[in-house]
């Protein structure tokens, strides 16, 4: 009896026991899952989140409770976009309800921003609104990047269509701001040059779609003595004979996507390394040009008219604006162009990463690809270079006829001629400049071209390779 008591004794405490600790592992489970973990990690951190939303998602994230209040106004970047909101929330006129929201959440973030993008419609408040913006992110958020595009209205708007892109009433040295590097305008109409005077703070400057008396460009890029990045889609408001001047000789990349109704173009920039013209519609005796460090052999003038085309003598320096920007900003601007020059150190590997680069861009066939080999004496530096790769960046690249020039033979330089060739990237022609070599290496040459020769093979019987 005694034994049957002790084992139904035991048998109850060990089933209180086990739940007791169910009870506490529920009770726990509990807690955890009322832990809010997102919360209780630092700003730092919330920040990184908070960069995957846009800048409207952001901020609504203040209501959610007192840890999330302020975290957005630390964010680094704002887009602010007129356009998403009005057009899908309410009616046009509505616009200036949300320019008065854009205000406050300038006027509320705190810190430094590193960029803020600002799509907006024109209206008379809005208008009144834009100087504000600009004052703000530069003199007191010290914005380093800073991109204003203006939409038109609905068409069906009863507004006077003069008004909707005056860049007016712009306080005069707004954009001279030492913080300011980066500057982006869409779809204005400069009235004048007053809020760029002594600009000598940026380092890139944007036009897309932008009117203005050539009076105006030339007081602009002027001002903007420091430049190593331009990039013009212009349109003259008026014809007077004056040419468009662009002098700087810290330029790095100039591309000239459209300038309507210009009386030529005059370039002088010592450091230019890319030239990138994808307008067609220049005349030969319009365009002067002034740049030692872009010398190369073709002629892209075909009938008096430019034929769309990038030069592009590669730097071997570590850090280059003008590649990094070229690379961002190819993708719209290539398609027109039919043909590069590249001037290349095949032995050097920075200069071998850009070239990859610049080929992956293209998508379409190009006309003609002009190769200048760098006659380098510098120490050699080992470099993954096309010899140690059998695949090209862009497997849908082709081009009709590709000229390469100071052709030494070398591994690299045979190795990334034969891919072009291997691979059927040339359609029509390879043609291999010999003249600059003294005779003793010409016969090495001619041995590589021969091998080029026989890479050839029964599906490209109207491949032309030969040196000249």
């Amino acid at each position: 009896m005694n034994r049957t008591s002790n084992r139904i004794r035991t048998r109850s405490g060990i089933s209180e026991s086990h739940s007791n600790m169910e009870r506490s592992s529920s009770d726990q489970v509990t807690l955890v899952n009322d832990v809010d973990w997102i919360s209780n990690l630092p700003d730092d951190v919330l920040l990184v989140i908070l960069s995957r939303l846009s800048t409207e998602e952001a901020v609504r994230t203040s209501v959610m409770s007192k840890r999330w209040e302020h975290v957005w106004k630390h964010i680094p970047h704002l887009i602010l976009d007129m356009t998403r909101i009005v057009n899908s929330k309410e009616p046009i006129y509505g616009s200036n309800r949300v320019a008065t929201l854009m205000t406050k959440i300038i006027d509320n973030h705190r810190g430094h921003l590193e960029s803020c993008a600002i799509d907006h419609y024109s209206f008379q408040s809005v208008n009144g609104m834009l100087n504000t913006w600009i004052q703000a992110l530069t003199c007191v958020k010290h914005t380093r990047v800073l991109t204003l595009t203006h939409h038109c209205p609905h068409p069906c708007v009863p507004m006077d269509l003069e008004d909707f892109n005056r860049f007016r009433d712009i306080s005069p040295n707004v954009m001279s701001h030492p913080s300011l590097r980066s500057l982006s305008l869409g779809f204005y109409n400069l009235e004048n040059s007053l809020p760029f005077s002594n600009c000598s703070n940026l380092q890139t400057l944007k036009l897309s779609c932008i009117v203005a008396e050539v009076g105006v460009f030339n007081r602009v890029l002027a001002f903007c003595s420091s430049l190593e990045v331009l990039v013009l889609d212009i349109k003259f408001s008026k014809k007077n004979g004056d040419p468009l001047k662009i002098e700087n000789k810290k330029l790095k990349l100039l591309l000239v996507a459209c300038c309507r109704n210009a009386d030529g173009i005059r370039v002088s920039a010592a450091s230019l390394e890319i030239l990138a013209i994808t307008y067609r519609y220049f005349r030969r005796d319009e365009f002067f040009l002034t740049a030692p460090q872009l010398q190369f052999n073709r002629n892209f003038w075909v009938a008096g008219e430019y034929m769309p085309h990038i030069s592009y003598n590669i730097s071997k320096e570590k850090k280059s604006i003008g590649h990094e920007e070229f690379v961002n900003l190819s993708g719209d601007f290539l398609i027109p162009t039919a043909s590069l020059s590249v001037r290349v150190d095949l032995m050097n590997p920075t200069e071998v990463e850009r070239l990859r680069q610049v080929l992956r861009l293209w998508t379409r066939k190009m006309i003609e690809l002009e190769i200048i080999f760098k006659d380098n004496n510098a120490p050699r530096e080992e470099s993954d270079s096309w010899k140690n790769n059998n695949n090209f960046p862009n497997a849908e690249f082709r081009v009709n006829t590709v000229w390469m020039h100071n052709f030494s033979g070398s591994e690299e330089e045979f190795a990334l001629a034969s891919l072009l060739i291997r691979q059927h990237m040339v359609v029509s022609k390879m043609m291999i400049k010999l003249t600059l070599f003294p005779a003793s290496k010409k016969s090495k040459i001619e041995a590589a071209v021969a091998k080029l020769q026989a890479l050839q093979t029964e599906d490209q019987p109207d491949i032309t390779i030969k040196c000249f």
